[in-house]
């Protein structure tokens, strides 16, 4: 799906579009959140659009589709899982032990990341993380994502370039966060968790 589409989709769908392109990233992760906001943040400073009611369809249609990838790897657990090729077997138990012990920061920070974003609802499902504080931290996080882009294409334009400028630091912190997960869910206090 490309940028124009993208536009023409917000142009003549208003915020039902919005809401359903954004289930679509929250289950798959397609199209774009990032080019997609920018676009409306665009479409906000010329007048066409409402910010609050950008943010707020956004973050709702995000939660949808986050809520749906959660709810089939709470349901169909590990073996669904591993038919995606996502995680490894062997690490599947340290990821759903990890995520009950202290899932909330771990999702929250990672929802706030485009390398890993996308991931997030299937350790949280595997964890069977509590329903409602899932989907309270998945609008939280979506919200505040949604704000940032927005801002993006509303001060510089609908140019996707924008997002190049950001890329770097972004990624870098997701290998941090990524990097600091491992470090967890590989450290005695889960090894002795998952041995009782």
């Amino acid at each position: 799906m490309t940028d124009i589409t993208i536009e023409t989709l917000i142009q003549g769908g208003s915020y039902l579009a919005i809401f359903s392109l954004m289930i679509a990233n929250g289950a798959v992760s397609f199209p774009s959140s990032q080019v997609l906001y920018i676009i409306a943040g665009y479409f906000i400073a010329q007048g066409n659009l409402s910010l609050f009611f950008v943010a707020l369809t956004g973050a709702l249609g995000n939660t949808v589709g986050n809520i749906i990838l959660y709810g089939l790897a709470r349901k169909h657990g590990r073996a669904f899982i591993a038919r995606m090729k996502i995680f490894p077997m062997r690490e599947l138990s340290k990821v759903e032990t990890a995520f009950r012990k202290k899932g909330a920061w771990f999702i929250f920070i990672g929802k706030l990341l485009p390398a890993i974003k996308v991931f997030v609802p299937i350790p949280a499902g595997l964890g069977k993380m509590h329903r409602g504080l899932f989907a309270g931290i998945m609008f939280i996080a979506s919200f505040i994502w949604s704000l940032a882009f927005i801002s993006i294409g509303y001060f510089f334009g609908k140019s996707s370039d924008i997002f190049g400028r950001y890329a770097i630091i972004l990624i870098i912190i997701a290998v941090v966060v990524i990097l600091l997960f491992y470090r967890y869910i590989n450290s005695p206090a889960i090894a002795n968790e998952i041995e009782k």
